[in-house]
């Protein structure tokens, strides 16, 4: 990933390496001076100077910095200025790691200012770098490779033994390998012949490892006696890749065809240099072009870049909501944290909620009312979020504010909400904006709003008119109005008489199900004008969440879910909220925006609004599969689990079998096919899981997506972590969409292929 920034962080890079004398400081007040350094290959720091008599000095791995933040802008430095163990003329010194899931930081002071910028520049750079690469950039860097070596030579003697490379295989590659088998390619590489490998025989070691078998079959079938080729002369001219391209079905290459062009693919993904003087690609380089962004299961477009209409009114949008932001753990136990709230924003959510109560001290706090959850307060958590509000989407993000405060410490609450976040606190109506509908996102831009409840703010000030009255949407002149003002649930009857496009209502997941079965359409028809939230039910102690796709099928478009919980609920969400350029806002189909005209009926399945389709998938095989735990020493038995969620009558599952001891490149090549009617509703989910014959079985990657931003043809399948964070796992696919027509009653279907 070489670019023109590499050569000017050069310099920086190796005074990291060099390393720097900085003070750790703990929330209790103690200090320790350590010698950072950033490792050789980048791909961590740590210190040495620890006189701890057990144990070793902590790795800080650079994929698991969410954040380096400069100044006091953390509580722990909070807490110390406070209490006068660092001084605010020390801010430019200081500066916070903060990682895991934003569960932890590290918060430091350097001796001078150019040196915390030294260390902030460059944890920048290489934190971004690493971002941004696959697994086609891992498998190209030779220190991503020596890691592995390293990790390896248990004895420090800068070779693998046969015993210390079989144990890397199983360790770190999660793969059982056949003796025959890792005995020719460990002979083959082994240039000593004294059953020992070098740096740079494990190099080869490596490489000849990840080619790929899968490929390799694919690639004799479009080459010229193709069955008479081996793994390493196998290869493409350009006559033959350009027959390759018209069959894969690929819209991003599709028309490439010229001689010139083909070149140019070579070019770019052959790297052996005798393959590519001869205008050929070899197994390498086929590999190469097949992890390119140009291979992707998904239209890059659609995950980048906000396309669609953003001037329609909030209701029309599903956005991206959180539930108790404020926890990172159960709902009965543990803190209030800002850094839950600052983690949701950065995964792009727009909706986060306080639950508000009064302080001892005079200004309010969040906490979980009637539990042992440790609160917080709510000056600190505002200061802390606002510099990450907007560092994802522009869009504006909704305050879920639940008032259980006194009207003094109201005041103090709206104090704060302006002081701390000014002009980007929305306080009136925009101006030369029909009032009877809400604003769109494009008129909210870098916008905060709140949404309260009904006793929230009966605060009238030169700042704030905080509304009273429900149903008063016409505010006299010198007034302002707050929108978003909520109000208890009722039917829609009731709704359409007393309420407006400004009034919001919460329901929980039971009152849901409850109001949806009673009356769909008119539910459904509410969600046309104005913003409804759905939250967990409170018998949920244990963080766990509701099925979201259920409420947005009803055209709900708040979904709160608790994001800190890792289940199979929120990759649903991750993946409704990867389209439109993972901005927070979806805009929602026509026929759901037009309901009160369609009268459409999420519980009929005979409605034809959308244009049905046939999908369907060939899961070919899996790459770098990880475990399900970093200290388990199984390797994982894998299989891969293919959903799709939506309307009922598409909600569909397939599995495919088990591969037993290989995480490292399995292969399944097995075909499933899906009949969805609404495809502009629905998501595909996949799931790769490690088998236990024992216990249940673990989620071990997955990747979810919604139907319309798949892409036919040959695509590798990035996989993200449990968590939600990219790794350099894949899956290799195949797909395949045909529309179909319905006909009548017994689901016969006209194929129309696309």
């Amino acid at each position: 990933m070489a670019s023109h920034n590499d050569n000017d962080f050069t310099e920086v890079l190796q005074l990291l390496k060099s390393g720097s004398v900085l003070t750790k400081y703990k929330l209790n007040g103690k200090s320790y001076l350590r010698r950072f350094f950033l490792h050789e290959h980048e791909s961590f720091i740590s210190y040495h100077g620890s006189r701890k008599v057990f144990g070793k000095p902590q790795i800080y791995n650079i994929k698991d910095i969410d954040e380096i933040r400069i100044g006091f802008a953390a509580e722990t430095f909070d807490q110390l200025m406070k209490h006068g163990i660092v001084k605010s003329v020390d801010q430019n010194r200081a500066f916070s790691i903060i990682y895991d899931d934003h569960r932890k930081g590290e918060h430091l002071m350097a001796s001078d200012i150019t040196t915390r910028d030294l260390w902030v520049t460059g944890l920048e750079y290489v934190k971004n770098r690493h971002t941004q690469k696959s697994q086609y950039d891992f498998i190209r860097e030779k220190n991503w490779i020596l890691d592995f070596f390293q990790s390896a030579d248990k004895d420090k003697s800068n070779k693998l033994t046969k015993d210390e490379c079989r144990s890397l295989l199983a360790d770190s590659l999660n793969v059982k390998m056949h003796d025959t088998i890792f005995e020719r390619m460990f002979n083959q590489v082994d240039t000593s012949r004294r059953g020992a490998l070098n740096s740079v025989d494990f190099v080869n070691f490596f490489n000849l490892l990840t080619r790929r078998k899968d490929l390799f079959e694919i690639m004799k079938t479009f080459i010229k006696n193709g069955s008479g080729r081996t793994m390493e002369n196998i290869s493409m001219n350009r006559n033959e890749l350009h027959s390759f391209l018209e069959q894969a079905e690929n819209e991003n290459i599709k028309n490439i065809d010229n001689p010139t062009e083909l070149q140019r693919l070579i070019d770019t993904y052959e790297l052996n240099n005798e393959f590519r003087g001869k205008c050929l690609l070899s197994l390498d380089g086929f590999r190469n072009m097949l992890l390119s962004r140009s291979f992707d299961i998904i239209e890059s477009a659609y995950s980048r870049e906000v396309y669609q209409d953003m001037t329609r009114p909030l209701c029309d949008y599903y956005i991206n909501t959180s539930h108790n932001t404020y926890l990172f753990y159960s709902q009965v136990s543990g803190n209030s944290d800002p850094e839950a709230y600052n983690h949701v924003l950065l995964m792009g959510c727009r909706a986060v909620e306080f639950d508000c109560y009064d302080g001892d001290d005079g200004k309010p706090i969040v906490k979980h009312g009637f539990t042992l959850v440790k609160p917080c307060s709510f000056e600190s958590i505002i200061r802390f979020i606002e510099p990450n509000l907007f560092k994802v989407s522009p869009y504006p993000v909704i305050f879920n504010i639940e008032n259980h405060c006194s009207s003094e410490q109201q005041k103090e609450m709206a104090l704060i909400l302006k002081t701390i976040l000014g002009d980007k606190l929305i306080t009136k109506r925009l101006s030369k904006k029909d009032s009877s509908i809400l604003p769109s996102p494009l008129d909210l831009k870098y916008k905060v709003l709140i949404r309260v409840n009904i006793l929230l703010f009966k605060v009238k000030s030169d700042e704030f008119l905080f509304v009273i009255s429900v149903r008063d949407t016409e505010s006299e002149s010198d007034e302002l109005f707050v929108y978003l003002l909520n109000v208890p649930f009722r039917e829609y009857d009731y709704a359409r008489k007393n309420y407006t496009a400004l009034n919001s209502s919460s329901i929980n997941e039971s009152a849901l199900l409850k109001a949806t079965q009673k009356d769909p359409i008119g539910f459904l028809q509410q969600t046309t004008w104005r913003i409804l939230r759905t939250y967990p039910d409170g018998l949920r102690q244990d963080s766990s969440n509701p099925y979201p796709v259920y409420a947005w099928n009803f055209g709900v478009q708040m979904a709160a879910l608790n994001h800190q919980t890792v289940d199979d609920i929120m990759p649903l969400n991750h993946g409704k909220f990867l389209d439109n350029g993972s901005c927070g806002y979806i805009l929602k189909p026509d026929y759901l925006i037009d309901a009160e005209d369609t009268e459409f009926n999420p519980w009929n399945r005979e409605m034809n609004f959308d244009d049905p389709q046939i999908l369907t998938i060939t899961i070919i095989s899996g790459q770098f599969l990880p475990r399900s735990d970093s200290k388990t020493k199984d390797i994982p038995d894998v299989y891969v689990k293919i959903s799709t969620h939506g309307l009922s009558c598409d909600e569909q599952t397939h599995q495919t079998k088990v591969i037993d001891n290989n995480g490292f490149d399995p292969i399944w090549n097995e075909k499933f096919q899906f009949h969805i009617k609404f495809p502009q509703m629905c998501l595909i989910y996949f799931a790769v899981w490690d088998y236990d014959t024992v216990l249940s079985d673990d989620r071990i990657a997955y990747f979810c997506a919604p139907i319309k931003m798949i892409q036919t043809g040959y695509r590798h399948i990035h996989l993200r972590a449990n968590n939600n964070d990219a790794t350099y796992s894949t899956l290799f696919v195949h797909i395949d969409v045909e529309k179909y027509q319905n006909i009548g009653l017994d689901d016969s279907v006209i194929r129309l292929r696309f």
